[in-house]
């Protein structure tokens, strides 16, 4: 039998170790390449009201087009009625990177539209703008103010906040609670985020300090007690910048 001789031991292990650490280095670089771009198409506006419409997404990586994101959700609010009233709607993958919904916009205004895309563990949330109708004059402060339901930020910049529902919650199990906030369309970063929840399956509102995992995502676990109906309110801010702002969503939770 033939010996193998400790030098030649040593060299067929470094070998094996440094193509390891290659495979991991490539996969890294490949995760930080990924970076989808998403550009929102309507058709030709000004968009007609109480007629179907075509929105589109299209989503790609480095000019290639992305086919296998885990959702694109098209969140829509008029200014009218504010963002505490948006409808948001899961899309269809109908081509190469293209997700569409169709939708029918049943009033005049100004409506805005965000098309929340999740693919290979990267969020992006971009927002548009678009007119359904004619323009109607400006209003006033007083007329044009948003319900109590509406989301509400004190400070510079423009704030979104998506409240990821897509997982289903269930009672009497560990949930995990993720919110996605953006500034001027920028990640929210180093916030002080909570979760308040409040249900009439609960004596009194549960708060929960969200930590932040990655830039602009807050998490925290929460164990729901029963199923029913929940509101969880997103409060965020940073007090040194004078924001403060918050934000509510209603979920259920089944047995």
């Amino acid at each position: 039998m033939k010996k193998i001789s400790l030098l030649s031991l040593l060299f067929f292990l470094t070998f094996l170790s440094a193509c390891g650490s290659s495979e991991e280095e490539n996969s890294s670089n490949e995760e930080e390449m990924f970076q989808p771009e998403v550009e929102v198409n309507f058709e030709e506006e000004p968009l007609s009201v109480n007629e179907q419409t075509s929105i589109q997404a299209i989503v790609t990586s480095n000019g290639e087009p992305v086919n296998d994101a885990d959702y694109v959700e098209f969140e829509i609010w008029s200014d009218e009625e504010g963002e505490g009233k948006s409808e948001t709607i899961e899309a269809e993958r109908l081509d190469e990177g293209q997700y569409e919904i169709d939708y029918t916009f049943d009033t005049s205004g100004t409506y805005h539209v965000i098309a929340h895309t999740q693919a290979r563990d990267v969020h992006t949330m971009p927002q548009v703008e678009v007119q359904v109708g004619e323009a109607l004059e400006e209003e006033s402060d007083d007329e044009h103010s948003h319900s109590e339901d509406a989301e509400h930020d004190h400070g510079s910049g423009e704030f979104t906040v998506h409240l990821m529902t897509a997982e289903k919650f269930t009672a009497e199990e560990s949930s995990e609670l993720v919110t996605h906030i953006q500034q001027n369309d920028s990640p929210f970063e180093k916030g002080e985020v909570i979760f308040e929840i409040s249900s009439d399956q609960l004596e009194k509102h549960e708060f929960v300090e969200a930590e932040e995992d990655e830039a602009g995502e807050y998490t925290a676990d929460y164990e729901f007690p029963s199923e029913g109906e929940y509101v969880v309110n997103v409060h965020y801010e940073k007090p040194e910048e004078e924001i403060h702002g918050h934000k509510e969503e209603s979920i259920k939770v089944k047995e």
